[in-house]
C-alpha cells in the first residue's frame, strides 16, 4: 500500500537511526531483513506491515507510535508492569535468598515469607472492597 504516511516512517526511521548512530542497513539487517531495500521502499510511500513496523521500532529502540508520527516521544521507555508472583508456588528459597549480598538464615527467610504473604493478603483484600 502506498501512502503519505510511509514516508513519515522512512523519515521518522532515519532520524532515529541517525541519533542511535545506526545507518539503514545496520536497522534493516537488525530488524530480520536482508536488504535494505524494504526500509527505502517507505520512502516512496509504501506503509510497512505492523509486525515489520513493530520489529524496526524494535530494532531502533523506539516505539511504532512514534514512527507513525502518533507521539513525539521517541525513547522506549521500560514498562511499569510487574509480573503477579503467587507465593504459595514459592519455596522459602526462592523468596529472599540473601540480603545486602548476605545468606539469610532460615528463620529469617521463614519471617520474610510470612510477612510477603500478608502483604498480599492485604492487598487482595484491598482489591475486593473496591
Amino acid at each position: 500500500m502506498t501512502t503519505k504516511n510511509g514516508y513519515v516512517i522512512f523519515s521518522k526511521i532515519q532520524e532515529i537511526a541517525n541519533k542511535r548512530g545506526m545507518s539503514i542497513r545496520q536497522v534493516a539487517l537488525k530488524s530480520g531483513f536482508n536488504s535494505p531495500n524494504a526500509i527505502y521502499r517507505y520512502k516512496q510511500g509504501v506503509s510497512p506491515r505492523k509486525t515489520t513496523l513493530n520489529a524496526i521500532a524494535e530494532a531502533l529502540h523506539t516505539t511504532p507510535e512514534y514512527l507513525l508520527g502518533e507521539t513525539d516521544d521517541w525513547q522506549k521507555h521500560k514498562s511499569a508492569q510487574t509480573k503477579k508472583i503467587n507465593l504459595d508456588e514459592l519455596e522459602d528459597d526462592t523468596v529472599l535468598a540473601t540480603l545486602n549480598g548476605k545468606p539469610l538464615s532460615d528463620n529469617t527467610k521463614k519471617r520474610y515469607y510470612a510477612l510477603l504473604k500478608a502483604l498480599d493478603e492485604t492487598d487482595n483484600e484491598n482489591k475486593q472492597r473496591k
